[in-house]
């Protein structure tokens, strides 16, 4: 079903307080059968590309906890092939939650507005958190979906995830094709995550 995801391939850099999740360090639903997606070679920077899925579900979180009072920010890098389908009426979602327990914030990723081989960051704007001081469980928990729809979709490549620290202050961008949810957690927050 799956190739288990490896560790080894996520990268922190202790100065930036940046984590970057490579394809293969990403637990991708479907990732071990050939026919649904292509996984790039081991130690390799290439992209995870989606060939034809009706459940996309991609997932992981941070290896170690992140810091109390910190605010943080999560995003995809993303690019869509020649051949895309299925993204017309199925948009897909991001999560990212503080701790199991924690609340899930959502943002909503129209794929059918992505420009054709363009490596893009979505949101844009990111997907903004803070970690709160009275956190139990400090560990970051997020992820990629699609699928409510049901319907089969592919040309979608995943180059990688990164979680960073924010610096105090800053504006936050908005982006017409995506919109940040932070309704329904509990509709989406218990849908996801062990």
């Amino acid at each position: 079903m799956s190739e288990a995801a490896d560790p080894g391939e996520v990268k922190y850099e202790e100065d930036t307080g940046r984590w970057r999740f490579t394809p293969r360090s990403l637990n991708i639903t479907w990732s071990s059968t050939e026919g649904y997606w292509t996984m790039p070679e081991k130690g390799t920077d290439g992209p995870a590309e989606l060939k034809n899925v009706c459940w996309l579900e991609i997932n992981s979180s941070t290896p170690k906890p992140l810091s109390k009072g910190e605010r943080y920010a999560l995003s995809f890098k993303i690019s869509m092939t020649e051949d895309n389908y299925g993204w017309q009426t199925a948009p897909a979602f991001m999560m990212a939650k503080v701790g199991k327990k924690g609340i899930a914030k959502w943002a909503r990723i129209n794929l059918a507005d992505v420009p054709v081989d363009h490596e893009i960051k979505v949101p844009l704007g990111k997907l903004r958190f803070e970690v709160p001081e009275d956190a139990q469980d400090t560990t970051l928990y997020f992820g990629f979906y699609e699928l409510w729809s049901g319907g089969w979709k592919g040309g979608l490549r995943i180059h990688e995830a990164v979680v960073e620290k924010m610096p105090d202050g800053g504006s936050v961008q908005i982006n017409h094709s995506c919109t940040i949810l932070e309704l329904w957690p509990n509709v989406f927050g218990k849908i996801f995550f062990w």
